[in-house]
């Protein structure tokens, strides 16, 4: 065994505590490097356009590629909130004259699987059913920046890089008991809890409708819209993200030469 040694002071001796060589030193040093990291990691962030901190987001809700048009599709409608309706007026000095509303919207309850159909209530109390009871053909718009996405990256909602879709086709009422009638309402409901009241207030009537697409126009790059059929519009998932398609994929849009952003150069139109 053994036993550790132990050194005695003296008598009356002063024990004097002898501080770390450097400590402080150190800590200076510390602070210094720190602050020159930060500053440069500031600089080249700004001088990037904002990329490296793009690089630790969480793109998991990005949008999919703008050449994935029905993909594009499927996900602005399951994102969407409300959308943009317009119909046919039956007002008599607007008749035939196309009329706009603001309508809530729920193609699946919150955080559940998309399905691809936009689910509403309408009352008759309101123009967009008396038109709709008329002839009931409609056609909506859905665009990127309702949650405001393309605002705060910096690009104009009237930019054909901020996305959008219009969605036509016919409004058909769902009979309530019905197993669609179910899960539309659910979905509502989950979506916007307001809609609860809505149905519940007597006089109003609300009833629930579903939008049964016709045509589908996907604006979301320069070039002009893309029309997805609805064969790829079903088959498409948004909830899984696909690698951007390379720039020399021939099927990918052009710059048209009037937006080329390099001058001298032209793009391929």
């Amino acid at each position: 065994m053994t036993i550790p040694s132990v050194t005695y002071k003296q008598f009356g001796e002063t024990v004097v505590p002898v501080a770390p060589v450097g400590t402080k030193r150190w800590i200076v040093l510390y602070i210094m490097v720190s602050a020159i990291l930060l500053t440069t990691l500031a600089c080249w962030n700004n001088l990037s356009g904002g990329s490296l901190i793009e690089m630790f987001e969480d793109d998991s809700d990005a949008p999919p590629p703008h050449t994935e048009y029905a993909k594009m599709a499927r996900y602005l409608v399951h994102k969407a909130e409300w959308v943009s309706m317009g119909s046919l007026s039956t007002v008599d000095a607007i008749k035939g004259f196309p009329m706009v509303n603001i309508i809530s919207v729920a193609d699946s309850a919150r955080g559940e699987k998309s399905t691809g159909t936009l689910y509403f209530y309408l009352t008759m109390l309101d123009y967009t059913a008396q038109d709709l009871d008329r002839d009931n053909r409609l056609t909506v718009m859905l665009t990127l920046d309702q949650d405001l996405y393309c605002t705060r990256n910096g690009i104009d909602p009237m930019e054909p890089t901020c996305a959008r879709i219009m969605v036509s086709g016919r409004a058909d009422k769902i009979e309530n008991g019905t197993a669609e009638y179910a899960f539309g309402s659910r979905a509502m409901f989950s979506r916007h809890p307001a809609a609860q009241k809505w149905i519940q207030t007597d006089g109003h009537n609300f009833f629930l409708c579903k939008l049964n697409i016709t045509q589908i126009a996907v604006l979301d790059f320069y070039g002009g819209p893309h029309y997805v059929t609805m064969a790829d519009y079903l088959a498409a998932d948004p909830d899984k993200r696909s690698k951007a398609a390379s720039s020399s994929n021939t099927s990918e849009r052009q710059i048209p030469p009037r937006f080329s952003t390099t001058e001298g150069t032209t793009a391929t139109p």
